[in-house]
């Protein structure tokens, strides 16, 4: 019986696509990362590629990781986007890869949780006064949760949380201006932290200086929301944070879970 070649081809296009190549996956993952530095310091393609003199369809397939970064090509792209080489593989589990939490699926199915928990990591025992009013006040269904020392969290970060009775936080609001250890080290460290670097972590401080919030958005900070001093204004500020990662997007705990 002679064969369809319109349905041979389609049947093996079919086996490409959903079939998975482990080898590839640490080019995925060095893709994703050239995607996400290239996004936080919002170059186009078009432009990345004429900084580093190549097409803007090269960089596409870097990113997609169908094709391998040179040792050179990322020594160009850690200069323009004032990282080491290191950056692009920080995090890369060889035994999960980049691909796999998606797993080819998505999450719409997925069983919400009914509260989500929130940490403020502060020294003012009044601005938690404040935060927690205001949580309170917004009607959305969250655990609140305080922290007066950053240094405290970062011991708690070494140790893997497993021994507080303080969750897993799905969104952290922090303070940069604290003793021992400043809101920006915290930062840093948090997101070096293979299980806790995906959560959105957003600074309240009383700082407007341009250098705090340029370091805090350089090391991945999700959002910088400036304190008042009248409570209304510092409420409605917090209510509306939390509405847009409660509300409006998808927290990676939805995806993790």
């Amino acid at each position: 019986m002679k064969s369809n070649p319109s349905l041979e081809t389609k049947k093996n296009f079919d086996l490409s696509e959903n079939s998975v190549d482990f080898s590839n996956s640490i080019d995925i993952y060095v893709g994703q990362k050239l995607r996400d530095f290239r996004r936080r310091a919002n170059i186009t393609m078009f432009d990345l590629a004429e900084k580093v003199g190549i097409s803007h369809q090269q960089i596409h397939k870097y990113e997609l990781g169908q094709t391998k970064l040179s040792t050179g090509m990322l020594f160009k792209l850690s200069k323009i986007f004032s990282v080491t080489p290191n950056c692009f593989f920080e995090g890369f589990n060889p035994e999960a890869p980049a691909d796999s939490l998606e797993n080819k699926t998505d999450i719409t199915s997925r069983k919400n949780i009914n509260k989500i928990n929130v940490l403020l990591i502060d020294d003012s025992a009044e601005d938690q006064f404040l935060f927690r009013n205001a949580l309170e006040e917004s009607g959305l269904s969250i655990n609140t949760y305080c922290m007066h020392d950053a240094e405290e969290f970062l011991k708690i970060i070494k140790t893997k949380m497993t021994i507080t009775q303080i969750p897993v936080p799905d969104i952290i609001f922090l303070d940069l201006n604290m003793p021992k250890l400043d809101g920006n080290s915290l930062l840093k460290s948090i997101k070096q932290s293979r299980e806790l670097q995906y959560i959105p972590i957003i600074i309240l401080t009383g700082s407007i200086r341009r250098k705090d919030v340029i370091n805090a958005y350089k090391n991945y900070a999700s959002g910088y929301i400036k304190k008042s001093f009248e409570y209304q204004t510092f409420k409605e500020n917090i209510q509306l944070a939390l509405s847009y990662w409660t509300e409006a997007v998808i927290l990676p705990y939805q995806a993790l879970n």
